[in-house]
């Protein structure tokens, strides 16, 4: 009777020890699939921060060159603007002069 209690005994550890690696198996399983998950989510935040600075990097840009052209524009205006103002200066002195 020992002898089949101890074989009795020794398959259900072998059961209780392969329920034990099947559960640690799934939970690998799992493991690896949220890892995998994570990788891609990963992948795709990296190809959307270089595409960003990609972006980022075209509208620097296109600021600095938009930014020159109003300088431009602003200087050209500024100058005209004092012409205007010479030439409104000198026609109310020769005014007043004449009122004199």
């Amino acid at each position: 009777m020992n002898v089949e209690k101890t074989i009795e005994f020794i398959l259900q550890s072998q059961a209780k020890a392969e329920e034990r690696a099947n559960r640690a198996e799934e939970r690998a399983n799992r493991a690896d699939k949220r890892l995998d998950r994570l990788e891609r989510i990963v992948t795709q935040l990296a190809v959307a921060g270089r595409r960003f600075r990609s972006d980022v990097r075209l509208f620097q840009s296109e600021v600095r060159e938009f930014k020159t052209k109003v300088e431009e524009a602003l200087s050209e205006t500024t100058d005209k603007l004092n012409a205007l103002i010479e030439v409104v200066d000198k026609t109310t002195s020769h005014n007043g002069k004449e009122r004199k």
